[in-house]
């Protein structure tokens, strides 16, 4: 399945995961239904694979600077796995170990690309594990187990007192990367099956 088939798809169905189904991606991709069951064995980690293969490291904007790439990478995560069926997809990739082991592989792969672009230019940069501890497993966790708006995820906070663990204090973050990131959100917006 390629993005645009599940752009259609999604599209199609309202967005919802509850609407899709394997003949309905095999036809849309002009397959049949086996030769997806074959590769990906069901649904779950069919979705599973997509989402890791969404979040490959060429998807990394580089702005500029260390701070800048991680909001405009944030933004575009945030906005991806908080939609409702992104949301679900989520919980298919937590659900099934391999998926989960294969998601954190490409998620710390996108960070270290991050990490190294900033430190070619000049930047002190923290590493991959501190990145997921402080900004990553938290809005995972808000994600997964609240309803999340803007304030819950604290994006730019998060997002500060990581640059500022590493570098000491910072300009407010907003002010450097997109500066409605995380504004998307509202209360709701996750759980609304």
């Amino acid at each position: 399945m390629n993005t645009k088939h599940h752009n259609a798809l999604l599209t199609e169905n309202g967005g919802e995961r509850a609407r899709l189904s394997i003949p309905r991606i095999a036809a849309r991709a002009g397959v049949t239904p086996s030769t997806i069951y074959r590769r990906w064995g069901d649904l779950q980690q069919l979705l599973a694979a997509f989402a890791t293969q969404q979040l490959a490291p060429e998807t990394v904007e580089d702005t500029g600077s260390l701070a800048g790439d991680l909001s405009a990478w944030l933004e575009l995560y945030v906005e991806e796995f908080s939609s409702p069926l992104g949301w679900q997809i989520l919980r298919d990739i937590v659900a099934d170990e391999q998926a989960t082991v294969r998601y954190f592989d490409i998620l710390r792969e996108i960070l270290e690309s991050i990490r190294s672009a900033a430190e070619r230019r000049g930047e002190s940069a923290p590493d991959v594990e501190e990145i997921v501890d402080v900004v990553i497993a938290p809005i995972i966790y808000r994600i997964l187990f609240t309803e999340p708006d803007r304030k819950a995820l604290a994006l730019e906070g998060r997002l500060q007192r990581l640059l500022e663990r590493e570098m000491g204090p910072t300009d407010d973050v907003s002010s450097v990367g997109p500066a409605k990131l995380g504004s998307g959100l509202t209360r709701g917006t996750i759980h609304s099956q």
